[in-house]
């Protein structure tokens, strides 16, 4: 396994261990799925590589090379509006319900908000901790790690959910060595030195399975 894998899972494992129930992390088994039993239900993490790059000035051309990888932290909180938001598409609705409905999606939309900065300032807090700067991995090298960039994306309104988005740049640098392709081995070469001789008296050696 390609070490950008190691640090995406130790990542994971990180912000998962140390969550407290202020947030729940996708993939990471050691949490409970029930929004119901976390204080921290409407808010979510996920981890995944994003892009590397192996810039030649500082690599190798045999053996080990520099992987600089970047990794997202997508981030993502509700909130629920506390009104019923089907008022907005009811012909039937008049004019204060609907503008009741719409100051509800936007106290929901203000909550979220909130709820986003607090898992930012956790996320953000975990991952530059200087405890945590190798990512609790033993004996392994991360170098340069670095978060460059947090950017709020998007809101997403589904009924009386609204959703807002985030998503947070982790950059290091790693070591990658070429360990070859373990699946697709080739049959080894086999040789036959058995002396022939042709009509004309010349002689050679036969080689089958030539690679």
């Amino acid at each position: 396994m390609m070490n950008y894998r190691v640090i995406k899972n130790a990542l994971q494992i990180l912000l998962g261990a140390q969550a407290e129930s202020r947030f729940r992390v996708v993939g990471y088994q050691g949490q409970s799925h029930g929004a119901d039993e976390l204080t921290g239900g409407n808010k979510l993490v996920q981890v995944y590589f994003s892009e590397g790059t192996f810039p030649k000035s500082s690599g190798r051309k045999m053996g080990e090379k520099d992987h600089h990888i970047t990794i997202e932290i997508d981030m993502q909180a509700s909130a629920k509006a506390e009104v019923n938001t089907a008022i907005l598409t009811s012909e039937s609705s008049t004019a204060e319900q609907k503008a009741a409905a719409l100051l509800a999606l936007r106290t929901a939309s203000d909550k979220a908000d909130e709820s986003l900065d607090d898992l930012i300032d956790a996320v953000w807090n975990i991952v530059m901790d200087a405890r945590n700067e190798q990512l609790g991995l033993d004996g392994f090298d991360i170098s340069n790690r670095w978060i460059d960039r947090i950017q709020k994306d998007t809101v997403l309104e589904n009924g009386d959910l609204v959703t807002k988005t985030a998503s947070m740049k982790y950059t290091c640098r790693v070591i990658e060595e070429p360990l070859g392709d373990i699946g697709n081995q080739p049959d080894p070469a086999v040789y036959d030195s058995t002396i022939q001789f042709d009509d004309t008296g010349g002689a050679g050696s036969l080689t089958e399975n030539d690679i």
